[in-house]
């Protein structure tokens, strides 16, 4: 029994790429794989894999966090401290940007595997899987394939604004600090001694962060969205690429 993925998924396009790049292989059971010390197979398999099981936690990190906002604390909602409620939503956050950017780097790590499978001069890497990066597997495909319309998107990923921000959130909450709440806000004091808003802005405040993450209920949402069509064009092109290389089948 498969996992059940969320509907934004794109099923088509990385089913269709999985189908594709399997005739690459030889089938996981057989002598070939099973005595292969590289499990090149299973590296391509499992990468593939975990594409599937980050995007979903994205998926699920994305409704767990517009469920807690919808169910807020009175003293978060009064403008208060809530610190176990920062806890809370800073764990989605957390969770979120880190399956985000794990997402692509297991679908280029299955990548370079399929480019070794086609061309295995080029990708010497699969030797020594720690050095297979999106990076690296962008250069490997520049080299091999440099006129295919995934080396092109593999270029593009790496340069994307979108994509740059996400990355930049993950590495801060990965590796240094927790975010929280942030506030800014304007008004006007009458005579009557009574106040009204004029302006205010909430963001998840992130120091070293290169950009805002304007804090709303659809915060995560709006990156989820950006992923999927990132994904969307990797894994469409992916098929392609597989199509365009599809191993020529021996006659009896």
């Amino acid at each position: 029994m498969d996992i059940v993925m969320p509907p934004s998924f794109p099923t088509t396009e990385f089913g269709a790429f999985g189908q594709a790049a399997t005739e690459f292989f030889p089938s996981l059971l057989s002598d070939e794989a099973l005595f292969d010390p590289q499990e090149k197979k299973r590296n391509f398999e499992w990468a593939r894999q975990a594409v599937r099981y980050r995007y979903r936690s994205c998926a699920e990190c994305q409704d767990e966090f517009r469920s807690l906002l919808a169910n807020a604390s009175e003293m978060w909602l009064a403008g208060w401290p809530d610190e176990e409620f920062t806890y809370r939503l800073e764990h989605c956050i957390y969770l979120f940007f880190v399956s985000a950017v794990s997402i692509f780097d297991s679908f280029t790590f299955c990548l370079y595997f399929l480019g070794h499978a086609i061309q295995p001069g080029d990708f010497p890497a699969v030797a020594n899987p720690r050095k297979i990066t999106q990076q690296a597997t962008e250069k490997a495909y520049r080299t091999a394939f440099s006129k295919e319309k995934i080396t092109g998107l593999l270029t593009a990923l790496l340069a994307d604004p979108t994509f740059d921000a996400i990355g930049n959130v993950r590495n801060l909450v990965g590796h240094r600090l927790a975010g929280r709440r942030s506030v800014a806000s304007s008004g006007t004091l009458h005579p009557d001694s009574t106040h009204t808003e004029d302006w205010r802005k909430e963001t998840w405040a992130l120091p070293g962060a290169t950009g805002t993450l304007d804090f709303a209920d659809d915060m995560l949402q709006r990156r989820l969205d950006d992923i999927t069509r990132l994904l969307t064009a990797l894994a469409s092109a992916a098929h392609e690429f597989a199509q365009n290389h599809r191993p020529v089948q021996s006659t009896p």
